[in-house]
């Protein structure tokens, strides 16, 4: 039986982490509900998905004008 530590962590069993298929390094989200905890796997986004979109602002400028600006920020 998983006990909490002294800094609030607990061991994830091993039939828990094969059933949610995490493994070291992955994350978890907690989520309350009526007093019970649900354990379920963090959705992995594609590494470049924060960044769709995000040119269609940009419209009708010159890249060069855009990148001038990001590095300045």
């Amino acid at each position: 039986m998983p006990t909490i530590t002294q800094k609030g962590q607990v061991t994830i069993p091993k039939e828990v982490r094969e059933v949610l298929k995490v493994k070291q390094g992955d994350e978890v989200v907690f989520e309350v509900a009526d007093e019970k905890v649900i354990v379920r796997r963090k959705e992995k986004r594609a590494q470049f998905q924060k960044y769709v979109g995000f040119l269609k602002s940009k419209k009708g400028q010159k890249i060069d004008e855009i990148i001038r600006r990001l590095r300045k920020e």
